[in-house]
C-alpha cells in the first residue's frame, strides 16, 4: 500500500473569511494560484485530458479510458488526496482506479455496491478527514463508498442488509426546506489545523445554488454529511444548470466547478466563492465537449 502523502491547505474559518472579503486579494495572486492547479477532467467521450485552470481552453495531456464494461461509463472521479490515486464511480455500481498515464481503469474489490445507484446525475468525492468517499445523486441518493474494498458503508450496521445514508433534504428553516434537492456535484474542504475536520459542500442545479451538506467544521452542533441535511449557501448566478462537476483543492481551497447549461452548451469552468456561491468564468475546458468528471490534482 503506498504511504499516504500529507496535504498543504488551508483552514475553513479562513477560507470563509478570506472568500467574503471580496477584493482582498490582488488579481496577481489569483492568477499566480490557478497557474499553479491542474485539473483532469473525463469527457463525454471517455477521454482522461488535463487542463490548467489558468488556461482550461488547453489540453496539457490526454488519454483514452480503457477498462470499462461494453455498457458502462463514467460517473464521477475524485483524488484519494493522502495516497495521490484517482478514483472513478462506475454506472455499473463500481469504484475504479485510474492510471492517469496509461488510463488503464482497475475495479477495486469484486463486487458491485450492494444497492443500486439512483439518478442520472452524480457528485463523486472524497471525505479527506473519514478517508470514504461521498456519492450523491440528483435523485435524492447519499452514498459512502470504501476505498479499499469498493463496498458502500452501512448506516446503520445493526440492521439486515446495507443502509444508504440519510436523502438528501433541506433542513428546516432553510430557504429552501420542502424543496426537491437536486444535487449532481460535491466536495470536501481541507483543514490544516485538524485533518480530522472538513466540510462538504455541493451544487443543487434545480435552485442554480451553492449548498453545504451537514455542518461546517468548527462548529456546534455538529451535524454529519450521512444525515443528508442540506442548507443553502448562495446562489450561483449561472441558471439553467444541466451539468455540474466540481472540486475543491487541497492546497490553496479553491473551489473550482465545471457547468454547462442550455445557454452556455459547452463544459466551462467557474471559480466559485464558497461564502456566497457566487460563480466566476474562467472560460471552456478542452474543445468544451461535456464532462462525465473532474478533479484536481493534489
Amino acid at each position: 500500500m503506498p504511504q499516504p502523502k500529507l496535504p498543504r491547505h488551508l483552514p475553513l474559518n479562513a477560507l470563509l473569511t478570506a472568500a467574503l472579503a471580496v477584493g482582498l486579494a490582488s488579481p496577481a495572486d489569483a492568477a499566480a494560484e490557478l497557474e499553479r492547479i491542474r485539473i483532469h477532467a473525463v469527457t463525454e467521450s471517455h477521454e482522461l485530458i488535463a487542463v490548467s485552470a489558468a488556461e482550461p481552453h488547453k489540453i496539457i495531456r490526454s488519454v483514452k479510458l480503457v477498462g470499462l464494461g461494453s455498457d458502462e461509463s463514467i460517473l464521477g472521479i475524485d483524488y484519494r488526496v493522502a495516497y495521490g490515486v484517482m478514483y472513478a464511480l462506475g454506472s455499473s455500481g463500481r469504484l475504479f482506479t485510474v492510471d492517469v498515464e496509461t488510463g488503464t481503469l482497475t475495479p477495486v474489490g469484486t463486487q458491485v455496491f450492494a444497492l443500486a445507484l439512483e439518478g442520472k446525475r452524480f457528485g463523486f468525492d472524497f471525505n479527506p478527514a473519514a478517508d470514504r468517499i461521498r456519492i450523491v445523486s440528483d435523485a435524492g441518493q447519499n452514498l459512502r463508498a470504501h476505498p479499499e474494498t469498493g463496498t458502500l458503508v452501512d448506516f446503520s450496521p445493526d440492521q439486515d442488509g446495507v443502509q444508504a445514508d440519510g436523502r438528501l433534504a433541506y433542513a428546516a428553516g432553510d430557504p429552501a426546506a420542502e424543496k426537491p434537492a437536486y444535487v449532481i456535484a460535491a466536495a470536501y474542504t481541507y483543514n490544516q489545523q485538524d485533518e480530522k475536520l472538513t466540510t462538504n459542500f455541493a451544487i443543487d442545479a434545480g435552485r442554480a445554488s451553492l449548498v453545504r451538506q451537514g455542518s461546517i467544521e468548527g462548529t456546534q452542533p455538529v451535524v454529519s454529511p450521512n444525515s443528508g441535511q442540506l442548507h443553502t449557501v448562495g446562489q450561483l448566478g449561472v441558471e439553467g444548470i444541466e451539468d455540474a462537476h466540481f472540486d475543491i483543492s487541497d492546497v490553496s481551497n479553491t473551489a473550482l466547478a465545471v457547468l454547462t447549461t442550455a445557454t452556455m452548451p459547452a463544459a466551462t469552468l467557474h471559480h466559485i466563492d464558497l461564502g456566497t456561491g457566487a460563480a466566476r468564468v474562467l472560460g471552456p475546458v478542452g474543445s468544451g465537449e461535456r464532462l462525465r468528471g473532474m478533479a484536481i490534482e493534489p
